[in-house]
Order: structure tokens, then C-alpha cells, then sequence
């Protein structure tokens, strides 16, 4: 496969038959699958990491470890890229590791060795070494203090290569501290990002994600988030006080419209925009 397209069959086919039928139901649809299809991106990061990695070193990567991985989705693809490929998944989440290998890594046929999971604590996995290190869908904000946040940044680069890179997205403008619920509608069903609770002094931020469906059944709470919400700049001084010896933001344009582009560039001056997505790239 030249390409991170992932094969499809079994339940993510059936999930798609009822979405294009307009029969989804909060109790016929997977959440997992939902989540996939509403949030994740892999294609579009799988290619982001070969042009950073190759851009700073000149190669293209081979190894991915995914932090935080839920479900493998970005390890499957990362495998399904081309062949010589090979991903570590780490997550805490049993079943969702499970799902993960039952729906995502099965399926990759004779590339599913390429992808090993482990159920632990990210801060937990040494090894083996990785040339890129994943932590993606804001994962990351789990770590609520600097000190936990600082350790685990270190643990990252030590599990590193000696040519590696650690990515992490972010979110943050004005937005990102008001208690607001966001729609988007999907084909078959809608997402409801539901900002529930900020708190301005220790910027611990509560976000759930809800499901509605085309019969007015709605899929509550399907995902609970309990965040800090980390600001650019602090994230890149830790990164550095880490032992990382560059860290550049890659910035979301935006098009003619004003809207957000889905072009990320490296940038030293993002724009005032009211809500925005950007990605951290600290290199070892």
C-alpha cells in the first residue's frame, strides 16, 4: 500500500452502510467508529510527519511510536504507508486497545506485524527506540502540572532515536476558554464538541463529545476529557528545559474566506484568530 489507506470490512463497513442509508441510531453506531470519522485525520498526518521528518533530516522515517494511540488508528496507517514500516500503539485503555486491534490492525493483513500494542502508562514504555513520537487529539493535556508534563517529555526524548521527533497538537484563541457546544455534521450523524467547563486560574479544561443521529437519538457523553489547557509558549519552554534542542509551531492558514485552510507551515506569528489548531514538532 503506497498510500496510509486503511481496509475496510466487518463492522467499519456495516457503520458506513447504515451512515450512507441515514439508519445510524445512538444504539446501533460504535463510538469508536464515530470518533474516527469525526475527529481523526490520519492521512493527512501521516503524510505531515514524512514532510517535517524529511524537511529537518533529510530522510523519510520508518518508526512511529503513537502515544495516548486509543483505537491504533494513526499506527495502522502509519504501517499501511509503505512497507518497511513499523509502529508502536501505547495506551492504558484495554478494550479500546482491543478494538483497536480487532478493527484497525487485523485488517492490514500481512503488514498487522508491523504494528505492536501495549496496554501501559506512556511514561512507563522505554523502548524500543522510535525516530517519531505521536501524541495527538490533545492526548497530551492529560499531564495537568509541569512537573508531570516536564517528565514525560523527557521520557519521550530518551525513547527517541538519535534522529527523532516528537509531535503534539494543540488548540487554544479566546474560544478555547468559553463553555460552548460546537456541531458538525457528518454523513449519517452529527459531532457535538461540548466545551463544558474552563477554569481561568488553573486552566483545567472539561470537554465531552456527544453524538446526535438522523431519528433524534443522541449518543451523551461518548467521550470525557479532563484537561489542562497548555499555551504555546509555555509548552516550547518545557520542551527546551527537557533536553529538546529545537521546537518549531506549525501554524493552520486559512483560505480566501478567512476560514481555517488545513495548511499547516512553520510560523514565529500566528494570526488573532478566535479559535485555532496548531502543531508542536520539538526535535531530539
Amino acid at each position: 500500500m503506497s498510500k496510509a489507506t486503511l481496509p475496510t470490512g466487518g463492522l467499519k463497513q456495516r457503520q458506513e452502510q447504515l451512515a450512507a442509508q441515514g439508519l445510524l441510531t445512538a444504539r446501533n453506531a460504535d463510538r469508536h467508529w464515530l470518533y474516527e470519522q469525526s475527529v481523526q485525520n490520519v492521512d493527512f498526518e501521516v503524510g505531515f510527519i514524512d514532510r517535517v521528518f524529511r524537511k529537518e533530516y533529510g530522510v523519510r522515517p520508518r518508526t512511529l511510536r503513537e502515544d495516548f494511540c486509543g483505537t491504533a488508528l494513526l499506527s495502522a496507517a502509519w504501517a499501511a504507508r509503505r512497507k518497511g514500516n513499523a509502529a508502536v500503539g501505547v495506551d492504558l485503555d484495554g478494550p479500546t486497545l482491543a478494538w483497536g486491534r480487532e478493527h484497525n490492525i487485523a485488517p492490514l493483513g500481512d503488514r498487522a506485524g508491523a504494528v505492536t500494542l501495549v496496554e501501559d502508562d506512556v511514561r512507563n514504555v522505554a523502548g524500543p527506540p522510535a525516530e517519531v513520537t505521536a501524541a495527538t487529539n490533545f492526548s497530551w493535556w492529560g499531564f495537568k502540572t509541569r512537573e508531570e508534563l516536564k517528565a514525560y517529555f523527557q521520557g519521550a526524548r530518551a525513547g527517541l532515536a538519535a534522529r527523532g521527533m516528537l509531535l503534539l497538537d494543540c488548540f487554544g484563541g479566546p474560544e478555547a476558554q468559553v463553555p460552548q457546544i460546537e456541531e458538525r455534521e457528518l454523513e449519517g450523524f452529527s459531532y457535538l464538541w461540548d466545551q463544558d467547563d474552563f477554569n481561568p486560574i488553573t486552566h483545567g479544561i472539561r470537554c465531552l463529545i456527544h453524538f446526535d443521529f438522523p431519528d433524534g437519538s443522541r449518543m451523551k457523553n461518548a467521550f470525557r476529557y479532563d484537561w489542562r489547557l497548555w499555551t504555546l509558549p509555555e509548552t516550547c519552554e518545557i520542551l527546551r528545559e527537557s533536553g529538546f534542542r529545537k521546537t518549531v509551531v506549525y501554524w493552520e492558514g486559512t483560505d480566501k474566506d478567512g476560514e481555517p485552510s488545513g495548511v499547516f507551515r512553520p510560523s514565529v506569528k500566528g494570526d488573532l484568530a478566535p479559535a485555532w489548531v496548531a502543531y508542536i514538532l520539538a526535535f531530539r
